[in-house]
């Protein structure tokens, strides 16, 4: 896996090479040399993604001039696809509400599916051009990861990083539950999966416990993100004024729907964090600490044992 520590490598020149492949990926996506299973918005959101959570395992050992130029980089080229995306995601929602209500023979909201379809394509016009402008960005934010100084970054400062993730998306998490909004239901959303890309980093130096973890992540997320996609849907319903009978009937009636479900996915996500994050960051901060001292210091085969092992090597016992 290329979003994964290898033992063979340092753990700075690691979290180089993971930030790098993703910062290629994100490039050959805006070159038009790679197709993902979603949208080319949507695949190159998620390496961007990806590539920041790496980034931030190193933002204090990259030092915080470095970091930032690269760190906003990133967020920029998020920047210049971002409408296209929400209108993607506006889209998406109102069709999978639309599949459940015809199961229950309800209203289809036909008229607010032609007009978000329609607010998608002009987005789409509009930004026609954004890998012109996303490739020399991202090119410069390739060519800095080759000089970052990370040859001392060690496993004491890697626990600090995750430490830190997982501190942040816990106090997020408590503001969420003492104002359970959708932009403090957000916020948390962005730490935690962030934290979650970070533990896929790690996977190897505790595979059985970091697939529970991450898998309870993801979870997580799936519920964060379906409550969040609603919420913006719905922020965008209570923007119109002036349409059709048709679309303000639909509207009224997908905004109640909107509301009920919104409500309940976010207690179901706020029930599952708390779980997760019922222990003390310093307590998670050890442990993971534990595993890469154990991971990093695990001892090598012998000589011996390497020659025993390797197929391509014949003991010979009489001379050619």
């Amino acid at each position: 896996m290329s979003y994964q520590l290898r033992r063979e490598e340092t753990l700075g020149n690691g979290l180089r090479r993971i930030c790098r492949k993703q910062v290629e990926l994100a490039l050959a996506i805006a070159n038009g040399k790679k197709e993902g299973e979603d949208t080319p918005v949507h695949e190159t959101r998620k390496h961007l993604k990806k590539a920041r959570a790496a980034l931030r395992l190193v933002r204090k050992e990259i030092g915080r001039g470095l970091f930032k130029r690269q760190d906003h980089s990133l967020r920029d080229v998020g920047r210049l696809i971002s409408d296209i995306r929400d209108a993607e995601v506006r889209l998406q929602t109102v069709r999978q509400l639309q599949s459940i209500t015809r199961r229950q023979k309800r209203r289809s909201y036909q008229k607010i599916e032609e007009v978000l379809m329609l607010e998608m394509e002009n987005f789409i016009a509009a930004f026609a051009e954004w890998q012109a402008q996303a490739v020399p960005m991202l090119e410069r934010v390739r060519d800095d990861i080759d000089n970052w100084p990370v040859e001392q970054f060690d496993h004491k400062q890697f626990r600090r990083s995750v430490q830190r993730t997982y501190k942040l998306g816990r106090d997020a998490l408590a503001d969420a539950k003492r104002n359970p909004t959708a932009k403090y239901f957000h916020v948390f959303r962005t730490q935690a999966k962030q934290l979650w890309y970070q533990l896929r980093i790690l996977r190897p130096v505790n595979p059985v416990v970091l697939k529970e973890l991450t898998d309870e992540l993801s979870s997580l997320g799936d519920l964060l993100g379906r409550a969040h996609d609603l919420s913006f849907l719905g922020e965008r319903l209570r923007q119109e004024s002036g349409r059709s009978s048709d679309w303000q009937r639909e509207g009224h009636e997908l905004l109640a729907v909107i509301e009920a479900s919104q409500s309940d996915l976010q207690r179901g996500a706020a029930d599952l964090a708390e779980r997760f994050y019922s222990e003390r960051p310093r307590n998670i901060g050890a442990q993971i600490a534990t595993w890469l001292d154990t991971w990093i210091v695990a001892e090598s085969p012998s000589v011996a044992e390497t020659l025993m092992n390797n197929d391509a090597y014949v003991v010979r016992t009489a001379p050619v």
